[in-house]
């Protein structure tokens, strides 16, 4: 069976997409991306075949008044041409503007559509999207509140397998990124937006806790590399401190197997990806991101004990460097906290959407195209 896969730009939307994608390549389906011009997905090779569609007028620093309709038109156009020569049987997306074009364009075929809604307080494109879809699936219950009962079911973020990595030690990890095996170790993941704020506050904190007490693993973002890694060198801060601007693949599974404790902000992924490694939570939401998910993310977080919300105008050195302290000396506490992110987690989510896009293929009514 052929099924067409849309939503992408950011990370948060593309990976769920991708490794869903490769499972039902694995099981035999044709798998079409389909994403933006502008997006991750078009400065990445993806293991899928892709199409890529300009929707630069859909972006919101990017909108003007006549921009949106017309984007949309034509974006619109394009995917119902790609649509029309693929004839998938499916629809997946995993939300965000990219997904609007594609979704609309694929309505015309009455054929059905699955979305997945990785955030605990929906987007705008999945709650406009809900209406016409077979099955929303969830990976916060929070979310199942905005869409009707029926067509909802929790399945958990499809997650690429590389992120966890049970069988790699602590130490091993630490040694790989340079880091002493033996001293307690504190992951920083800036985010791909909204990062130089969090990174600023984090330098102090390194400056303020001194050395011997524990250690950083601090993902900047590769837009801030340089400015981080200069002040960093200014500063002095090279004993206890690695900054590296992104992590691919294993790396990032590595990064987890190196933690104790995580600095992050709200996205779901990153959320979902540190409570399946049973990684306790400083959790920091970007402010502006779209319709304030993050914050809704990490306060169901902070709700299930998982992991502590700061908002970033308290974030401080000092109430950083306190809570840190606190969790560097209270094993029991990370040990709560674990236990509660891991439980929360769903394992098997990307099996869980999987089944349920083969039977959504199983119960669509044959086309004539067929």
């Amino acid at each position: 069976m052929r099924v067409a896969i849309a939503g992408g730009v950011t990370g948060g939307h593309l990976f769920p997409a991708l490794v869903v994608g490769e499972a039902l390549q694995a099981r035999g389906h044709e798998v079409l991306y389909i994403g933006s011009q502008h997006g991750l997905e078009a400065r990445r090779t993806l293991p899928l075949p892709k199409a890529l569609i300009p929707m630069e007028g859909l972006r919101s620093t990017r909108r003007t008044p006549w921009s949106v309709p017309l984007t949309l038109w034509r974006a619109t156009q394009l995917a119902r041409q790609i649509l029309a020569q693929f004839d998938p049987h499916l629809l997946f997306t995993t939300g965000g503007y990219a997904s609007i074009p594609v979704a609309a364009a694929h309505r015309r075929s009455a054929r059905p559509m699955i979305l997945l809604e990785p955030d605990a307080l929906p987007g705008k494109a999945n709650r406009l999207l809900a209406r016409h879809a077979y099955l929303v699936c969830l990976n916060f219950e929070e979310a199942g509140s905005h869409f009707l009962k029926g067509i909802v079911q929790r399945t958990g973020l499809p997650m690429r397998p590389e992120v966890f990595r049970p069988e790699i030690s602590p130490a091993e990890a630490r040694r790989h990124f340079q880091l002493d095996p033996n001293r307690f170790t504190v992951l920083v993941i800036g985010g791909s937006q909204g990062a130089q704020s969090l990174n600023e506050v984090i330098l102090n904190t390194v400056q303020y806790i001194p050395s011997r007490e524990l250690q950083w693993l601090h993902v900047t973002g590769t837009a801030h590399f340089d400015t981080v890694r200069a002040t960093a060198d200014r500063l002095g801060l090279n004993g206890n401190y690695r900054a590296v601007p992104f992590l691919e693949g294993h790396e990032i599974g590595l990064a987890y197997s190196a933690a104790e404790v995580a600095v992050a902000r709200g996205g779901a992924g990153t959320i979902t990806e540190l409570a399946r490694n049973g990684i306790p939570m400083i959790l920091v939401p970007y402010p502006h991101s779209a319709g304030g998910h993050q914050r809704y993310n990490c306060g169901a977080m902070e709700a299930r004990g998982a992991g502590i919300l700061i908002e970033q105008h308290a974030l401080t050195p000092q109430k950083l460097a306190q809570h840190l302290m606190e969790l560097r000396d209270c094993p029991d506490k990370r040990q709560t906290m674990s236990q509660a992110g891991m439980s929360w987690a769903i394992p098997d989510a990307t099996q869980r959407v999987v089944r349920h896009i083969e039977e959504a293929l199983r119960c669509s009514p044959p086309q004539a195209s067929d």
